[in-house]
């Protein structure tokens, strides 16, 4: 028996089991609806027999009752006693019972009262009244009788045909699912050419039904999944192939980056030879210019005229000027090639420490400057000195020629990243030629109004993009300028 069961699948005891759960209930509601109908009716049939005594038993008890004919009126109660479901009739005459018939009751019964009238000479008169008590027990007991034929059938049926769907559905469906499961666990590249087949009849074309389209979608299935099994075999051997020819190509990068390695370091080694000799050979002769310039001055500035001095003084500021271009020129190369140390750096104090040095060496006056409290950036110190040393000259230097000067040091939150920004109320710029601001040599004054070599924003760009940030200028003529700088990294500032 056990194996006889174990041939039904799951799927099918769970629908068996969702068919009999609701024929159930049907069958339930079904019976409370049978029942209540037939509750209807037999109260019915007990009103009837009780609007029956009044037409039928009433003038007969009345009469015997006015004649005080006891053995007729004893008789029609009798006869009113065999009644169904009459459980208790009596005849009360002045309060008191003057004759009865059937056995009272005090429980599941239903009552009527009738009066028993009498006319006497064109006069109605009431002589008594008539109870007939009507015993419920009877109905009860037919309806739970009905429910226990009506429960069984229905359950008999519902099983009956649970049990026929059961073999039904395996017959039709999980026999075949069964199939369907064991064959495409057993598909694998080298089965692609099997074919799956049911043991079922065939169909008309127009009479196909989902089995027959399932085989047919696993038959075009195994054909797309031989045809992409050729293609993937094809694209293997392409592969294979690629991978050799990138493993070449990798071997010969190397090499080229070898080679392109030992160049750069031949280059460097060229670069760090030019910054030497620029160092030396050419202050040597800068020096001399200088020098002999300022002792020719000194020793014969009596026989020269002020045109002579005037020469005289613009040669020592072409040499000193052409030294000052040499050191920016070295420091930038320096920028270049130095090594970076990347720490966290406070730049609230570094700004002070070079607001010092600025003031005691240039004669900028510091409180003009305003620096936001609790700055700190992620890189190394030393570069990044020289970036703010940078943008504060440059702030100072083109906010000297105003009577109240105001330069600001602080950082904003952008798209989640910290930006860092010098402001400053001097000269200001045209945006039209932002471009040209951070190039080396590349300069959008005079001279003759602000004296500068044209380097040092290009080496503020230079450092900050080796801090992987970025830095860029907003300004107006005569409004003012700020220089935004980014680290990289999106750190807000520490509270004060």
């Amino acid at each position: 028996m056990r194996k006889w069961l174990d041939k039904f699948s799951p799927l099918g005891w769970r629908l068996v089991s969702a068919t009999v759960a609701f024929s159930t209930v049907v069958a339930l509601l079904a019976t409370a609806f049978q029942l209540f109908l037939d509750y209807r009716r037999d109260l019915g049939i007990i009103e009837s027999t009780l609007d029956q005594v009044g037409q039928s038993y009433l003038p007969t008890i009345g009469n015997a009752l006015w004649a005080t004919n006891r053995k007729e009126l004893q008789v029609a109660l009798d006869g009113l006693a065999r009644l169904p479901d009459v459980r208790h009739v009596a005849v009360i005459e002045d309060g008191a019972i003057s004759a009865q018939a059937g056995q009272p009751k005090a429980s599941n019964v239903r009552s009527r009262n009738y009066s028993l009238t009498h006319l006497h000479r064109g006069e109605t008169m009431t002589i008594g009244s008539l109870s007939v008590v009507m015993d419920m027990d009877g109905l009860y007991r037919r309806l739970l009788d009905k429910f226990w034929v009506i429960l069984i059938t229905n359950g008999v049926k519902t099983f009956l045909v649970a049990g026929f769907m059961l073999g039904l559905f395996h017959l039709l469906v999980t026999r075949h699912l069964r199939r369907i499961a064991d064959f495409a666990a057993r598909q694998g590249a080298g089965t692609l050419h099997e074919r799956l087949a049911l043991e079922r009849p065939k169909h008309a074309p127009h009479q196909l039904d989902e089995f027959d389209l399932l085989l047919d979608g696993f038959t075009r299935m195994q054909t797309n999944l031989a045809t992409a099994v050729e293609i993937l075999e094809q694209d293997i051997v392409k592969l294979e192939r690629a991978e050799a020819e990138i493993q070449e190509l990798n071997s010969a990068l190397e090499q080229r980056v070898a080679d392109r390695t030992a160049q750069l370091e031949a280059v460097n080694r060229e670069l760090e030879a030019f910054s030497y000799s620029v160092s030396h050979d050419l202050r040597t002769p800068l020096r001399s210019i200088d020098g002999f310039s300022q002792a020719l001055a000194e020793d014969y500035g009596e026989h020269l005229d002020a045109v002579g001095h005037d020469y005289l003084n613009r040669v020592r500021r072409a040499a000193q000027r052409m030294g000052l271009l040499i050191d920016d020129l070295l420091r930038l190369a320096r920028v270049t090639r130095a090594e970076m140390r990347h720490t966290k750096v406070d730049l609230s104090a570094l700004t002070a420490e070079v607001t010092d040095d600025l003031c005691r060496h240039k004669g900028y006056d510091g409180r003009s400057l305003t620096v936001q409290p609790g700055l700190v950036g992620h890189g190394d110190p030393t570069l990044l000195r020289i970036v703010l040393e940078n943008l504060l000259d440059n702030a100072w230097k083109y906010s000297s020629k105003i009577m109240q000067p105001k330069i600001e040091l602080g950082s904003v939150t952008q798209d989640g990243r910290v930006v860092y920004f010098v402001r400053d109320n001097g000269a200001g710029f045209d945006m039209t030629y932002v471009n040209k601001l951070f190039g080396a040599f590349q300069r959008l004054h005079r001279d003759e109004d602000f004296a500068g070599t044209g380097v040092g924003l290009a080496t503020v760009k230079r450092i900050v993009h080796r801090h992987g940030g970025e830095v860029w200028a907003e300004g107006c003529p005569g409004a003012g300028a700020v220089f935004y700088f980014t680290l990289n990294e999106p750190l807000r500032p520490v509270a004060a």
